[in-house]
Formats: C-alpha cells, sequence, structure tokens
C-alpha cells in the first residue's frame, strides 16, 4: 500500500465507519502510515455539507480530529 491522498467521497466514507470493508482498509491505512491525508478543498466540502443538515458538532468534531491528520493546504509554489 502507497500513501494516498484521500479524496472527499472516500474519507467521507472513512469518517461514517458504517461499511465494514471501509474500516478495516482504513484502520490498516493508519496503522501503516499513522495518519491520513486530506486537502484543503476535502475539508472545506466536508464542512459545507455539515453546514447543510444543520450538524454543527459535525464540524466541531471533523475539526478536533483533524489535528492528527496531514492537511494539505493549496500552494501555488511561489510562481505568478
Amino acid at each position: 500500500m502507497d500513501p494516498s491522498l484521500l479524496d472527499t467521497d472516500i474519507f467521507s466514507e472513512v469518517l461514517k465507519a458504517k461499511d465494514a470493508k471501509v474500516v478495516r482498509a482504513a484502520a490498516e491505512y493508519r496503522r501503516q502510515f499513522g495518519r491520513y491525508s486530506v486537502s484543503t478543498p476535502t475539508v472545506t466540502e466536508l464542512v459545507k455539507g455539515f453546514q447543510k443538515q444543520g450538524r454543527e458538532d459535525r464540524i466541531q468534531a471533523l475539526l478536533n480530529g483533524l489535528t492528527t491528520e496531514e492537511v494539505l493546504s493549496l500552494d501555488h509554489g511561489g510562481r505568478s
């Protein structure tokens, strides 16, 4: 298994933890790499989805949980 950047759909499934296959794969990934890697747009999409549902509790849980994950920001590399 190689390290991967999780997209919104996959990270959302990991957070839901409803599919046993996804739960097993996520646990193995975390065991091997120690954290998930997600992008800032993924976090933004999840927050917007929770806002639409009126789930401020889920937003706070997401943000608290991200302290142990790698969140990659957008960087244009200093080029203009």
